[in-house]
C-alpha cells in the first residue's frame, strides 16, 4: 500500500498539471479575443472615416446608411468582448496554481509525515 504522502503528491501534481493546461488555454483564448477586438475597433474607425468622406461626395445615397450600420455593428461586436472577465478568470487560475504548488511543496517538505487529518484537509481544499 502506498503511503499517504505519495498519494497526495500524485494527486496534487495531477491537479497542478490540469490547472497549468487550463491556464495556457485561457491565455490563448484571451489573446485571440484581444486580436478580434482590436480588429473590429480598427475597422469601425476606418468605416467611420469612409462614411465621412463619402457623405461629402456625390455618391449613391444608400451607401452612407449601409456603411454607418456596418460601423455600428462592428462597434457593438467589439463591446461584447469583455476583457475584464477573462483577466479575472486568468488571475483566479494563477492563484489556484500557486496554492496547489505551495501545498505540493508542503507535502514534499513533510517527507511522508502527513497526518490523516492533513491529508483529508488537502483533498477537501482541491
Amino acid at each position: 500500500m502506498e503511503p499517504i504522502s505519495d498519494k497526495i503528491k500524485k494527486y496534487l501534481q495531477r491537479k497542478l498539471e490540469d490547472c497549468e493546461k487550463n491556464l495556457r488555454k485561457q491565455k490563448r483564448k484571451r489573446k485571440r479575443i484581444k486580436t478580434l477586438y482590436i480588429t473590429t475597433i480598427l475597422l469601425s474607425i476606418l468605416i467611420s472615416g469612409v462614411v465621412a468622406t463619402v457623405s461629402m461626395l456625390p455618391a449613391p445615397i444608400i451607401l452612407v446608411p449601409v456603411l454607418s450600420s456596418f460601423g455600428g455593428i462592428l462597434t457593438a461586436i467589439s463591446s461584447r468582448f469583455n476583457f475584464q472577465n477573462k483577466k479575472a478568470e486568468i488571475k483566479t487560475l494563477i492563484d489556484k496554481l500557486n496554492k496547489i504548488q505551495s501545498k505540493l511543496d508542503y507535502v514534499i517538505s513533510c517527507n511522508g509525515d502527513l497526518t490523516p487529518d492533513e491529508y483529508q484537509q488537502i483533498l477537501k481544499d482541491f
